[in-house]
């Protein structure tokens, strides 16, 4: 009866009624009051509708339970590259290439505004400042659809595209954060042709159920070369394009909630990796460990830690990560979060990891309560930036997370037994604490 019932669910009959039925009871992310802590806004909003009744985030909709079912063209992919052999949208290509010199002139405009409102003294952005740009292709349908005062039901295809295209230089960051590529701190701006090279290297043009980007290597380094280096030069002289700028209307409330979700996924990143720093000395000191404990250490890590692949050490990747995550932190303006860490002797100043193996004492409990103090020293940042959140919304400011809240968030559910085991049992009798593996 269970197969059944999922086979009817995932069908192309059934499956649309279904979601929506599933949802009136168990809304999907982008209805839900703490949206911007439960989920980073991509993966929030990606289940939103298009003017055409299609997801706005096509095949990587999630969860799965929310994604719906719908007629999509794909082809083999036959780009050089990553991609190469992969399936390929073609249902969401053709409809980003119907608007695209709207695009064009819609990610100028927004791109200028950007320049104005930060003060930068050059149109070419480094990555670390298109990282920071690239959120606002996701915040956009987050803002518009989930504000209190004349909420959208649906996006426009214009503003679909842009979901689409400008939250490139976001993903590309992201990747290499996951990867402790130290390039993303690299000063000064990179061609258009080395943003490509390096998305494709580190398997950026590669979604994680395995289709490529549709786009050709062309069409993603003239939109990178816009994007990053302004390099459209033709009159802004779209109706589209301007109709789209002025549906936000209050663009000081709209950067109130890019700047302020942009913090909170970081944080979130922050307290994830500095955990999987403790986990990771966990599991590699097996011995200290029950059986029960293995698996718990196992489930956390799995929840907060990406597995950078072959060929890369798992404690510089952390450290490196840390080290990322507090820089773009510094490009939010939010310094706060890398000072009380200093303070509290969780990172070094000059940044990376404080690693476990320098503590003394019981590793066991050392590692408890280093996780403990990073869920607590965090939480009143989460708290404050998901406020900032509900003001630039005008809703939900009613609605607050909790210590527990975080700590699930961060690690899932295991973490919570975990942690009261390792306060509770002690390292056994002559196992060496406070040394490497």
């Amino acid at each position: 009866m269970s197969a059944l019932a999922k086979k009817l669910f995932y069908s192309k009959r059934f499956n649309r009624l279904a979601v929506r039925a599933y949802s009136a009871v168990h809304p999907p992310p982008y209805r839900r009051a703490n949206m911007e802590f439960d989920a980073d806004v991509w993966n929030g909003i990606c289940t939103f509708h298009s003017h055409d009744g299609r997801q706005i985030g096509e095949n990587n909709s999630n969860p799965a339970v929310y994604k719906e079912v719908v007629e999509t063209e794909h082809k083999i992919c036959k780009f050089e590259g990553s991609r190469n052999g992969l399936p390929i949208n073609v249902t969401a290509l053709r409809q980003v290439m119907a608007v695209w010199p709207d695009a064009l002139q819609f990610t100028t405009m927004l791109r200028n505004d950007y320049i104005r409102r930060r003060g930068l003294d050059s149109a070419r952005l480094t990555l670390c400042q298109g990282y920071v740009f690239s959120k606002l292709g996701a915040a956009y349908p987050a803002y518009l659809a989930r504000k209190r005062s004349r909420p959208i039901t649906s996006l426009p295809a214009l503003e679909t595209a842009f979901f689409t295209l400008g939250v490139g230089p976001f993903m590309v960051v992201r990747t290499l954060m996951e990867k402790g590529d130290l390039s993303v701190l690299r000063d000064g701006p990179l061609t258009a042709t080395e943003l490509y090279e390096m998305a494709d290297r580190s398997g950026t043009l590669v979604s994680a159920a395995g289709n490529g980007c549709a786009g050709s290597k062309k069409l993603i380094i003239d939109y990178l070369d816009v994007t990053m280096n302004g390099t459209f030069s033709k009159p802004l002289d779209s109706a589209e394009a301007r109709r789209a700028v002025n549906a936000i209307e209050d663009w000081d409330e709209f950067y109130g909630y890019v700047y302020a979700t942009a913090r909170l996924e970081l944080l979130v990143r922050l307290t994830q990796y500095l955990c999987a720093q403790s986990l990771w000395m966990l599991q590699a000191r097996d011995a200290l460990l029950s059986d029960t404990e293995r698996s718990l250490v196992s489930a956390c890590l799995a929840k907060c830690y990406h597995d950078p692949g072959e060929g890369l050490d798992d404690r510089t990747v952390m450290g490196h990560c840390i080290r990322i995550v507090l820089a773009l932190l510094d490009e939010v303006d939010f310094p706060q979060a890398r000072a009380a860490l200093v303070e509290a002797n969780l990172v070094h100043s000059g940044n990376g990891g404080y690693l476990l193996d320098q503590v003394g004492g019981d590793a066991r409990v050392s590692a408890a309560r280093r996780m403990r103090l990073v869920t607590e020293l965090l939480l009143p940042f989460c708290k404050d930036t998901l406020d900032a959140t509900h003001r630039a919304l005008q809703r939900f400011t009613t609605q607050t997370i909790t210590l527990d809240d975080v700590q699930r968030r961060a690690c899932g559910p295991s973490l919570q037994p975990l942690l009261a085991m390792l306060e509770t049992r002690p390292a056994q009798q002559g196992t060496p604490v406070g040394v490497p593996a």
